[in-house]
């Protein structure tokens, strides 16, 4: 497995593996936008097969933020997911940020594990974050606490 920046051609691959892991009708259209316009995207290649994804993005010269992650189901749990996050965190590193948050849902302790594994903390809860009412954990990352 290689994990390496996004191209054009894993387009279709990485909607599917978005719309398996988040909406199994369609990808959100959020997708769509980072996929085209100028986020950071890291891949999880084996074989030219794409197992999974992580969209970052800079908020501003010292922040970034974890925009998606996703891996296939048939390859979670095998620390493709954190080797894509390790490598996310890395670029963002490289360009200067001392902070990287994300969100996520509140029922996802397996994808918290993983977070606070890689030194993110919760900062707050976002009541009814997700379109589905959930609420989510806003998780910050800062270089200087490491």
């Amino acid at each position: 497995m290689i994990i390496r920046e996004y191209s054009m051609s894993d387009f279709k691959e990485v909607l599917e593996i978005d719309r398996e892991a988040f909406n199994p009708r369609n990808p959100s259209f959020d997708m769509y936008v980072y996929l085209t316009y100028g986020s950071d995207i890291f891949v999880a290649d084996i074989g030219r097969r794409i197992v999974g994804y992580v969209v970052t993005m800079d908020l501003d010269p010292l922040r970034g933020k974890i925009v998606s992650i996703a891996v296939k189901k048939e390859f979670r749990g095998s620390g493709i997911g954190e080797y894509l996050m390790r490598r996310a965190i890395e670029r963002l590193r490289e360009k200067g940020k001392k902070e990287i948050a994300l969100e996520v849902r509140v029922s996802n302790t397996i994808a918290q594990r993983l977070y606070e594994k890689l030194g993110f903390k919760i900062v707050e809860t976002i009541p009814n974050y997700y379109s589905d009412g959930e609420d989510a954990y806003y998780m910050v990352l800062r270089f200087n606490e490491q």
